[in-house]
């Protein structure tokens, strides 16, 4: 994966790609640890240095005091992401409790349709997986922690950009809207296909992100205000799925999870 190098704002002072310059010492390092991708498992100095715009010494410097404090680890000559970080991202609360009162209910899908599902939240400019469960779980196309960024061409893409249209604007991404198969939407077919989603309340693809698959996905919501917490979907082969029967039972998935959710302090009493 490779990743060109981040400009330098006015004074040479380093650059994000939405053109705000990092100032503070916590910003840098918000880009060194954001610099890995799903792929990665080790990244350069050179790499990292490329990826974050941030001066070489300074990455060099900074990256020794996250390996002393084991948010990354040597990897030879290159760094790679620290368990300590796991191991963080695992107490934040909201998502590891929808995590926990949605497993039971993925568990018991993904055996009755023989299918991989999969709980994705929503996650800066992406979502984020946050549970793929299944027999068929690399098919999901996102590995637990990992990201899905194509959101144009995915069921729970579509479904977090029709739901939350003020979060997610469509110019914002257009830059990252790449047909990945001739049945992907294009930009301007995308609008009306979200209307649709909005009215119909669930999302669906064929084959737009990969030729042979189709898949479903449907919001779930909390028990107190119905906010729209991620997307349950489900990924199934085109030759042998059974949309209708797919979505009725990720509807009946969704309102579980959300009985579940109904006995969680934090969701129960909207915190």
């Amino acid at each position: 994966m490779t990743t060109a190098a981040v400009p330098r704002g006015q004074g040479g002072e380093e650059a994000r790609p939405d053109g705000r310059s990092p100032r503070s010492v916590l910003g840098k390092v918000g880009l060194i640890l954001s610099a890995f991708g799903d792929g990665d498992l080790a990244l350069s100095l050179t790499e990292l240095t490329a990826r974050t715009g941030v001066a070489k010494t300074t990455v060099h410097r900074l990256c020794q005091d996250l390996v002393g404090c084991e948010l990354l680890e040597r990897d030879g000559s290159d760094y790679r992401l620290g368990l300590q970080l796991y191991a963080i991202g695992l107490r934040a609360p909201r998502p590891r409790t929808l995590r926990q009162a949605a497993r039971p209910v993925l568990e018991n899908l993904a055996q009755t349709l023989d299918s991989p599902v999969t709980l994705s939240v929503p996650n800066g400019s992406d979502l984020l997986c946050i549970d793929n469960v299944g027999r068929h779980r690399n098919r999901a196309g996102a590995p637990v922690g990992g990201r899905l960024l194509q959101l144009h061409s995915t069921a729970p893409g579509k479904l977090t950009l029709a739901l939350l249209p003020d979060q997610y604007p469509l110019a914002r991404l257009a830059p990252r809207m790449r047909r990945t198969t001739a049945h992907t939407l294009t930009a301007d077919r995308l609008p009306r296909e979200l209307v649709r989603i909005r009215e119909q309340g669930y999302a669906t693809e064929v084959e737009e992100h990969r030729l042979g698959y189709f898949a479903v996905a449907v919001p779930v919501r909390g028990p107190r205000d119905a906010a729209y917490l991620g997307a349950l979907s489900v990924v199934a082969a085109t030759a042998h799925g059974n949309a209708p029967r797919t979505l009725a039972a990720l509807r009946s998935a969704s309102e579980a999870v959300t009985a579940q959710l109904s006995a969680v302090k934090a969701y129960r009493t909207g915190l």
